[in-house]
């Protein structure tokens, strides 16, 4: 919370107020100036601490992108009343100053921990407050505890994409069930939530109708009109955020138990979210028709080979898309990927993720290092150079949003398959159809090991033998088209051109926000 200087003028009292660094190009100064008129001592600091909570509030919505007047919103904190927090004042005769105040709503408790919290000289006789008043002033809130569990992802380096994800779902259930002391969450308020959710419209912070507009706001005006709502992955997926974030305050022992808990499970048979189970040997033979697939991956390498690594090695999405030439390695006499975050733009799920998965012969059969040798001719360093970078997400969102077309294209619309269903194929196969140890299917997909830590070595070329033997006993279990050298040329020639359109879409989305609002 910004904390305020006081200044002596004579014209009066002034509590003056640092801007953030990263806010005064929107505030437009580097500090702000309040008159206390008519204020002094006790009152004059809780006027101060409430301008600066208005103001911390105020700082976190500009963060978020919200619109704020600064000045009305310090006009309108200033201008209301605060006796409802003093309760009693009186000098004793030897002359000490005694408050007695009266704690009677959680906004009292918020204001009294602010003054608690400042720089101001020590409250009066601070202990004629009952305990469970001074225990509710300085319990943590929602809102704060949001912050921590968010540097808390950060720290532990979690993707752009899923901060952004849990970003949204947080602010969204605090703006819709308000801040309170942490402790104060109840089941009611989780089911609330998700209630809203249910009515809660798809993109609103896209959509023109909803603009400048607060969640609830949002929500009330969906409750009135129509409006396409979320689908049900996406409401499943709030859930579990929300789910997430309370179960860590519970494993700080700042909740006795998750509000979440008591609520029923939607049945996840009657949800829309991709289902994980591996491709049956149909959809396989229509994913690999000896026509379709090669008329359809023709056009880009990952299309081709980018497939072709995910049914072979079973292998994540963002892990293929984001290899590099040099990704591929001879190790222990046998040719595979390194799977593996050794650039800026490369990542892994997890630490387990790193290792080396050799590919079996019909991959390199198929041609896979001829393909790597046009690669180096072109001049490329990254295997699959078409694909357009994303903060969030890495390399992984326009393989996976083509192959999904793809894979709709040819039927598989009954239980939307995803490009992740290989690696549940790979690890169906390893294990239940070819008897392969789970520690050397784990080595192969990159799951967390069930063994020792010293014995986790993804890169052990002693183990390499056995993981070839496994990959070769899987397959792959269809028929792999052939490739024929230089059949990318016309492909390759195209990157300049791409990259170029792909600066100008970029510039043109910078400009666009940088527009005010209509």
């Amino acid at each position: 919370m910004p904390k305020p200087l006081f200044l002596r003028r004579p014209s009066g009292l002034y509590a003056r107020f640092l801007v953030p660094v990263d806010l005064r190009a929107q505030v437009g100064s580097r500090f702000l100036v309040r008159a206390l008129p008519g204020l002094r001592g006790d009152a004059a600091r809780l006027v101060a601490a409430r301008l600066g909570l208005a103001l911390s509030e105020a700082f976190d919505l500009l963060r978020r992108g919200r619109t704020v007047d600064i000045y009305e919103t310090l006009k309108a904190m200033q201008s209301t009343a605060i006796r409802e927090l003093t309760f009693e004042r009186e000098r004793l005769a030897d002359g000490t100053v005694r408050e007695r105040w009266q704690v009677d709503s959680d906004d009292d408790a918020r204001r009294l921990k602010a003054i608690i919290q400042s720089d101001s000289p020590r409250i009066e006789d601070i202990g004629m407050f009952p305990p469970h008043l001074l225990a509710e002033a300085n319990a943590p809130r929602l809102a704060e505890r949001i912050e921590t569990y968010l540097g808390d992802m950060r720290l532990a380096e979690r993707s752009q994409g899923n901060l952004d994800d849990t970003t949204y779902t947080l602010h969204l259930f605090l703006e819709l069930t308000g801040d309170k002391p942490l402790h104060r969450l109840t089941t009611d308020d989780v089911r609330a939530f998700l209630k809203a959710m249910e009515v809660y419209p798809s993109n609103a912070s896209k959509k023109k109708v909803f603009r400048g507009m607060t969640p609830k706001e949002i929500l009330a005006k969906a409750q009135c009109e129509d409006h396409p709502r979320l689908s049900m992955r996406t409401k499943d997926k709030h859930k579990d955020r929300l789910a997430a974030f309370l179960n860590a305050q519970v494993a700080e022992d700042l909740l006795t138990k998750s509000p979440h808990k008591a609520i029923i499970n939607r049945d996840k048979s009657k949800t829309d979210a991709p289902s994980r189970e591996p491709f049956s040997p149909e959809e396989l033979a229509a994913l690999f028709d000896p026509e379709a697939f090669p008329k359809w991956a023709a056009k880009y390498p990952h299309r081709w080979w980018g497939t072709i690594l995910g049914v072979a090695t079973g292998a994540r999405l963002n892990e293929i898309a984001q290899l590099y030439v040099d990704d591929v390695r001879l190790e222990a006499g046998h040719f595979g990927i390194h799977i593996r975050a050794g650039r800026e733009d490369q990542r892994l799920k997890n630490a387990h993720s790193s290792r080396f998965v050799p590919l079996p012969s019909a991959v390199l059969a198929a041609g896979f290092l001829m393909f790597v040798e046009d690669v180096k001719h072109a001049g490329c360093e990254r295997l699959f150079p078409h694909l357009p970078f994303s903060q969030a997400n890495g390399y992984g969102d326009a393989m996976g949003d083509q192959f999904r077309a793809y894979a709709i294209k040819q039927g598989l619309t009954g239980r939307l398959k995803s490009f992740h269903c290989f690696r549940h194929n790979v690890t169906n196969g390893l294990i239940n159809e070819h008897g392969v140890a789970v520690h050397t299917a784990q080595e192969i997909t990159g799951h967390d090991l069930s063994l020792p830590s010293g014995l986790k070595h993804y890169v052990n070329p002693g183990t390499i033998p056995n993981r070839v033997m496994a990959l070769q006993a899987y397959g792959p279990p269809v028929q792999l088209p052939a490739y024929q050298s230089g059949q990318f040329a016309a492909s390759f020639k195209l990157l300049k051109h791409m990259e170029k359109r792909r600066q100008r879409a970029t510039k043109k989305r910078q400009v666009s926000r940088s527009r005010p609002p209509a």
